[in-house]
């Protein structure tokens, strides 16, 4: 577990993540779990910036995922649901991304998170 921060010019928010950086660590994500702990999360570190795509098969409960460019820009957000039957949608960046942030659905719209934040990894 790593803590990142979500950082504005008017507010920081922080989050536990889990760290995923390895193919499965990425392909397994945040499957089959029942509940998301508030605050917590998992971190998505891809080896370079383009378009990411995810899906939530076999996810249980909704997120909010998080886009970051590889400075660490906020590039988009979606509010992903549970898929119950295959074909199951994408939910792509709407950017080039480096980092993918999963936390509870409804976490952005709390938070306010958009244009203008940036994640930084606390040390």
């Amino acid at each position: 577990m790593q803590r990142v921060l979500l950082v504005s010019n008017e507010a920081a928010v922080s989050v536990l993540a889990e760290i995923a950086t390895t193919p499965e660590q990425m392909q397994k994500g945040m499957m089959f779990r029942t509940s998301l702990p508030s605050e917590r999360g998992m971190l998505f570190v891809f080896s370079e910036e383009r378009e990411l795509s995810f899906w939530m098969k076999n996810t249980f409960i909704p997120l909010d995922i998080i886009f970051l460019g590889a400075q660490g820009e906020f590039v988009s957000s979606a509010t992903m649901q549970p898929c119950r039957k295959d074909p199951c949608p994408g939910y792509t960046s709407e950017g080039p991304a480096q980092y993918a942030l999963e936390v509870q659905a409804g976490f952005v719209n709390e938070h306010s998170i958009g244009r203008g934040w940036r994640i930084a990894v606390e040390q």
